[in-house]
């Protein structure tokens, strides 16, 4: 049964009801509040009948990834296994529109003819049906696969697609708060404002030479292709998201990342650097019990020389007797890291490229505090992109060069659920 079945039938009960309790003489108190809760109940389900007419109305442009219920979400599967990279490629070394196939699974999409899906990239998973009432589903966004293992995704950055258009992120920067008052006491008034954070699209690329001989004598090169450009655009958007874009010329193009933008920095001096109470006294200091209830709520990303300092640096236990008696004695050996890990800290990932030293200055870390983490910080890619194909600049040499072109953008919108660690003399 449907979504919008079982709102019409829930109608037509209350409608029952309603026309029954019409029809008795003397109405009790409970009767007319039985009465007060179905009409309420009956405008809002008759709301959400005439919201479902309207959907089904209009062209459904169904987010890549989402539950496949119905004969439409099907039909783009089978296409999707039938839709391969050379057919983009070889529109774009014609300069034309694709056709077939490739034409038809843009439409599902609600891209154009002459764009390219970053769906493509995406890798192949095995289908799962999750009941008798719905058919193959992948049950995760594509994108949310795609950025499935970075780094970014561990520290808590929201990954999602998004269709051509500026991206907006609102959030409450100001609203009430709860007050016991007494009997004569009246309700203060309090401000409730939001914020948005709009995204506009910035380019980022990919770029693939290959010879003829490596096309002709390669029976997998789509498939490296793919695995190839889709390493790329994940490492090349999850590394810029820690170290920003500073570099892109125009100051537009600029990506404030974990170590640009203006969050706050928890310090650890170099002299406690290697002191396991001092580092771990520095993580402590971030369960703030709003956005972090405790370790557990943290997601730490180290950079590559703190982890390396911490995973090597040994702490060994005081000898201590057993049952056996004063002779039979132990000695706990452990690392700071496995320190961290028994108080309920796992900082098991290390992202290299951001630092590999742990000098002044350095950052050690960048950690979410996960509660509420959930949109904090967004990372909006454009669904659609461009694939272009120049067998002309390298043709003396029988080179060919394949250009993706794709575009995206990343912001704190709630920057407080975000810190880094620096390093200090």
């Amino acid at each position: 049964m449907t979504k919008r079945q079982k709102l019409e039938l829930r109608a037509s009960e209350i409608r029952k009801r309603l026309t029954e309790l019409a029809g008795i003489e003397e109405l009790t108190d409970e009767h007319r509040q039985e009465i007060d809760t179905l009409r309420t109940e009956y405008a809002d389900v008759e709301t959400k009948i005439q919201a479902s007419t309207i959907a089904d109305d209009e062209p459904e442009r169904r987010a890549v990834g989402d539950g496949i219920d119905d004969g439409e979400g099907k039909e783009l599967e089978k296409l999707r296994d039938k839709v391969e990279l050379r057919h983009y490629v070889e529109a774009a070394v014609e300069k034309r529109a694709v056709a077939g196939a490739a034409a038809e699974f843009n439409q599902h999409l609600g891209i154009g003819a002459h764009r390219f899906p970053l769906e493509i990239l995406a890798p192949m998973e095995d289908r799962a049906t999750t009941d008798t009432d719905a058919g193959p589903t992948r049950p995760r966004r594509w994108l949310d696969r795609l950025f499935a293992d970075t780094a970014a995704s561990r520290v808590g950055v929201t990954m999602e697609s998004v269709e051509p258009g500026i991206a907006s992120y609102p959030m409450t920067t100001a609203g009430p708060s709860a007050a016991q008052r007494g009997r004569t006491e009246a309700i203060a008034d309090a401000a409730w404002t939001i914020g948005v954070s709009e995204l506009k699209p910035t380019r980022n690329g990919v770029r693939v030479v290959y010879s003829s001989e490596d096309a002709l004598r390669n029976p997998g090169l789509e498939d490296a292709l793919r695995r190839d450009m889709r390493m790329a655009l994940t490492e090349g958007i999850d590394r810029a998201i820690f170290l920003g874009d500073a570099g892109a010329n125009e100051d537009t193009g600029d990506i404030a990342g974990f170590t640009t933008a203006s969050i706050a920095e928890v310090t650890l001096k170099q002299a406690d650097k290697v002191l396991a109470d001092k580092v771990l006294g520095a993580f402590v200091g971030l369960v703030d019990g709003v956005y972090a209830g405790s370790l557990a709520d943290l997601r730490v990303v180290p950079a590559v020389g703190a982890y390396q300092l911490w995973a090597s640096t040994m702490l060994v236990g005081a000898a201590s007797s057993d049952s056996d008696g004063p002779e039979s004695t132990h000695v706990s050996e452990t690392s700071i890291t496995g320190m961290l890990r028994a108080n309920g800290l796992d900082i098991g990932m290390a992202r290299g490229g951001i630092e590999t030293a742990t000098a002044a200055g350095d950052f050690g870390a960048f950690i979410g505090l996960g509660r509420g983490i959930e949109g904090a910080a967004v990372c909006p890619v454009w669904a659609d992109a461009m694939m272009i194909v120049d067998p002309y600049t390298g043709a003396a040499k029988g080179e060919t060069a394949l250009t993706l072109s794709y575009h995206w953008n990343f912001a704190f919108v709630r920057a407080a659920n975000f810190r880094r660690l620096k390093f200090v003399a």
